[in-house]
């Protein structure tokens, strides 16, 4: 940084430092004012009216059955589909990045579409297609086969495994597909020289060599699907199976118990910060280098007749269970009058969708608060993430790690702990009930993404440029206009439309947070769902469009959100 002779930081310079640095605070103060609100609320205990600081909450919490049952079903999910899901997402990554499967091109981008769709709508469908009594599959197997598939209980542990490994494989295929493509092939063909076999060489080169991105991948996609409050929701707590998110939601319901719900949620982030604190240490105590000095090119590897055959047979089971089957099934309720299992078309009606759209005030007003929500909270959450970027890649070099490591926590915490938070600080203020405190939440549990995702390319952008244009005479804002910002349009627009999408689908905060008026179109399907799955249908086929509109501007400007 510069300085005059006096140490002080000239007055050309101050919109420079200063402007980033409000932005890594406003980042920090978004993270520690929910943190320290659980805090302190975990450790207050009332005796009358008057609170006093003990473990009271922590000794009810470890005391309570249910407690340790939401624990083990959450971890069994959770480690489940962390392992389901790093198996399949680098099976796929693997056979587009590294083979020559037929269609590589389609299924790049058929395999991101899941990362796009809402979870608990995926529930829903997989609840119409299993349903015992009204679930399509069942329906056309007693039907058409003869069968009966009561063994076949969706809503379950089980269940809730399969729909959360079937969003959350993207995650996996974006972190290992862009390490895939740029590791280098003498490593593979320097093993195989030597005598080594395909599977030896994957796994003794081509995993070890991708294992920071597996293990990055790994703790974020354990981390959020075990704290994921829409799929136990839809699969779990109608049957009574209880998960951490589905308790701590009861926790806070009238008569709410605040207290035991903020120790819950401080023994999640306990072990969250634990786990993170371990990969990293991994990580950093050991050398990766995917790409040498040498000039390469990866090579495709060449799969047989029998290879390509089960390639494209998985890759046709998880697009179609995750996306196609999924849309269909949702469609088809979406467009009946009563949904008894299977669609028939002189009954089908527009019916639903007219309810939605035009006769209930709160589906109504949920469409306008979501596309607010997600239209100003993506670009609020950007503009505060490109400050982060510039000070993470341009800032103080002795503070960035730490930096680095502070704006980076809410990606460990579940939604619905950090919802809890801003609840817990919000609740006697102007901010309760509001648009405005979900409005928060929603920036400071994903701007993370969004700060990732621009700073990888902050990282690629020379800074000459940038001194050239100071030299020049160009000030720090219009430089900034003029070169930094068009450069850095690509990961604009891809960290933009990932919030965008996020903001519209999510639900764990947003149930903790709104009141009458502030529902969003999550919170209304949620509400609908004691209704009429129809009307539920419709508006999830709603919320589906808007998040594939979001998909399709993203693949026409051909941006990637795998930067980061």
């Amino acid at each position: 940084m510069e300085t005059s002779r006096h140490g002080r930081v000239p007055s050309g310079r101050w919109l420079q430092v200063g402007l980033p640095a409000s932005g890594v605070a406003a980042g920090i103060l978004l993270i520690a004012g929910p943190f320290l609100a659980t805090v302190v609320r975990s450790l207050l205990a009332w005796e009358g009216d008057s609170p006093s600081v003990s473990l009271n909450n922590f000794v009810r919490l470890f005391t309570d059955p249910r407690f340790a049952d939401a624990i083990v079903n959450t971890l069994i999910a959770g480690g489940c589909t962390t392992v389901l899901s790093m198996m399949l997402g680098f099976t796929l990554a693997w056979l587009v990045a590294r083979t020559d499967m037929p269609g590589r091109a389609w299924f790049e981008t058929g395999n991101l579409i899941p990362f796009f769709l809402s979870p608990y709508v995926g529930a829903l469908s997989w609840i119409y297609l299993l349903a015992p009594h009204g679930g399509l599959i069942p329906w056309i197997a007693r039907t058409q086969l003869g069968l009966t598939m009561e063994w076949l209980n969706i809503y379950s542990v089980p269940g809730v495994i399969w729909v959360l490994t079937l969003f959350y494989t993207p995650y996996v295929y974006l972190f290992v597909i862009a390490p895939l493509r740029q590791m280098d092939a003498a490593f593979e063909d320097a093993a195989r020289v030597h005598g080594a076999s395909f599977w030896y060489t994957l796994r003794h080169i081509t995993l070890p060599l991708v294992l920071p991105a597996l293990l990055s991948a790994a703790l974020i996609v354990f981390v959020t699907s075990a704290g994921l409050f829409d799929v136990p929701l839809a699969l779990g707590s109608p049957r009574g199976i209880r998960f951490m998110p589905t308790e701590i939601f009861q926790m806070v319901q009238y008569p709410a118990d605040f207290g035991r719900a903020a120790a819950f949620g401080i023994v999640v982030l306990t072990v969250t910060i634990v786990l993170t604190l371990v990969q990293r240490s991994f990580i950093a105590n050991r050398r990766f280098d995917t790409v040498t000095g040498k000039g390469y090119r990866p090579r495709l590897i060449h799969l047989r007749r029998g290879g390509r055959i089960a390639a494209l047979t998985l890759e046709v089971f998880y697009i179609g269970g995750a996306v196609v089957l999924p849309t269909a099934v949702l469609a088809m309720v979406a467009f009946s009058k009563l949904w008894t299992g299977h669609f028939m078309w002189r009954t089908a009606t527009t019916g639903n969708f007219e309810y939605v759209l035009t006769k209930y005030d709160l589906t109504r007003s949920a469409i306008g608060n979501s596309l607010f929500l997600a239209l100003f909270g993506a670009t609020m959450a950007v503009c505060l993430a490109v400050l982060q970027s510039y000070y993470l890649t341009r800032g103080n070099p002795k503070r960035r790690a730490l930096v680095d490591a502070l704006l980076s926590l809410p990606l460990g915490i579940p939604g619905i702990i950090l919802g809890l938070g801003f609840l817990i600080m919000a609740i006697r203020t102007p901010l309760y009930s509001t648009l405005a405190i979900i409005l928060i939440a929603y920036i400071a549990r994903f701007f993370p993404f969004a700060t990732r995702t621009i700073t990888a390319m902050f990282l690629a952008i020379n800074p000459e440029l940038e001194q050239s244009a100071r030299s020049s005479g160009a000030t720090w804002m219009q430089t900034m206009r003029m070169i930094v910002l068009p450069l850095l349009r690509p990961s604009l627009i891809a960290a933009w439309l990932m919030l965008f999408v996020i903001f519209i689908r999510e639900l764990g905060a947003t149930m903790l947070l709104f009141a009458q008026g502030t529902e969003t179109i999550s919170v209304a399907m949620v509400i609908l769902s004691e209704r009429s799955s129809g009307y539920v249908a419709a508006l999830a086929m709603i919320q589906l469009a808007l998040l594939l509109s979001a998909f399709v501007v993203l693949r026409l400007t051909r941006t990637s959100i795998s930067q980061g």
